[in-house]
């Protein structure tokens, strides 16, 4: 029985000293989780704002009509596609047709008057020089011819003024591309001036351009030609690319923010994939360093007030802490002058000691 209590004895104090060996002095220790290599490499600068896809000016054209009258006909709905002149919607010309029949009879009545007119002119003036007729009657002759004139043009620009206005009935697309709404419906009258005439907007979904704003704060680093990649939400594993085309010099103030309007020109490949009025994240490429040393920005750790790599020389031994001067700093890389070399392996995710071991460490 004493044997056994002595053996137990032993078995508990190796366990121990094996657990005060291991477990208990690897709290003292840094557990390296990841690693990376310090590269040679491009870092960028990058400044992040919101966007917003706009129409081009004339892409978007609400129509509108000229004519009052009843809706005849509206033979195109949201969705459609149209080409630059194809009929949209038609107008009642019923009435307009009667006048310009009737501005036509006006016109043959002072034509005819015209030329009875040019025919007694001559026979007045010869009656005249005989001394048959007064130079009076002669005068009074070549008024009326005058007035029958001038009564002949104003037929015809008036039946010409009708013509024109028959021609508003029918409502042509001017530009190629999407009827995206409809604002009346056949059998709506029509009232020419008021808010109801403007009856369809077509939108070339091509022409298409985007809106960046940029805070006030930031707006003197943007400049044009500086290159952006943006995102939208519908799309978020294609990353669209542009450059800056012009900084708006007039400001817009949002929530007491002022921010500058930041102008991106959309391609024709792109304007397939983007809708007006999408959100976009974007990130203007303000500065690039080609062939620097490079850093993972997930190797720098904030180690009371110092930022710090560890550096992993041997997988055996502890990582030697080195406080590296930095230059630029990217979005996943950063730029490294002094304190690190290339090819040096750093640890990108690591648990301190004291600290607890959590899924992904430090």
């Amino acid at each position: 029985m004493k044997k056994l209590i002595f053996i137990l004895i032993a078995v508990l104090l190796t366990g121990g000293g094996v657990w005060y060996f291991t477990a208990g002095q690897s709290g003292d220790r840094i557990k390296v989780l990841k690693t990376a290599k310090v590269t040679r490499g491009s870092v960028s600068k990058v400044l992040e704002a919101t966007g917003i896809v706009k129409a081009q000016v004339g892409a978007q054209v609400k129509i509108g009509a000229q004519a009052t009258g009843v809706l005849e006909s509206v033979p195109v709905k949201v969705g459609d596609h149209v080409k630059k002149g194809d009929l949209i919607a038609k107008i009642d010309a019923r009435e307009l047709k009667a006048r310009i029949a009737e501005a036509k009879a006006n016109l043959d009545l002072a034509q005819a008057k015209l030329e009875y007119m040019e025919k007694n002119l001559p026979r007045k003036r010869t009656l005249v020089q005989k001394r048959l007729e007064a130079q009076d009657s002669l005068d009074v002759a070549t008024q009326d011819t005058e007035m029958a004139r001038y009564s002949v043009a104003a037929a015809k620009a008036f039946l010409d003024t009708l013509k024109v206005q028959l021609s508003y009935t029918s409502i042509y697309s001017p530009i190629d591309g999407v009827v995206s709404q409809v604002a009346a419906q056949e059998g709506e009258t029509i009232v020419s001036g008021l808010s109801v005439s403007n009856l369809i907007t077509v939108l070339n979904p091509e022409k298409l351009e985007m809106w960046i704003y940029v805070d006030e704060t930031d707006v003197g680093r943007v400049k044009p030609g500086l290159p952006v990649r943006y995102t939208v939400d519908a799309y978020r594993d294609k990353v669209f690319k542009g450059t800056v085309d012009r900084i708006y010099p007039e400001p817009e103030i949002r929530d007491n923010i002022v921010y500058y309007r930041t102008l991106v020109k959309v391609t024709r490949e792109q304007a397939d994939f983007l809708r007006p009025e999408m959100t976009t994240q974007c990130k203007i490429v303000v500065q690039t360093k080609d062939d620097v040393l490079t850093v993972p920005n997930n190797a720098l750790k904030w180690v009371k007030d110092r930022q710090v790599c560890f550096r992993v020389t041997d997988p055996e031994k502890q990582p030697e802490e080195v406080t590296p001067e930095l230059g630029l700093t990217g979005l996943e890389r950063s730029e490294v002058l002094k304190g690190l070399s290339e090819g040096d392996v750093v640890a990108t995710q690591l648990v301190l000691p004291g600290a607890k071991v959590g899924k992904k460490g430090l």
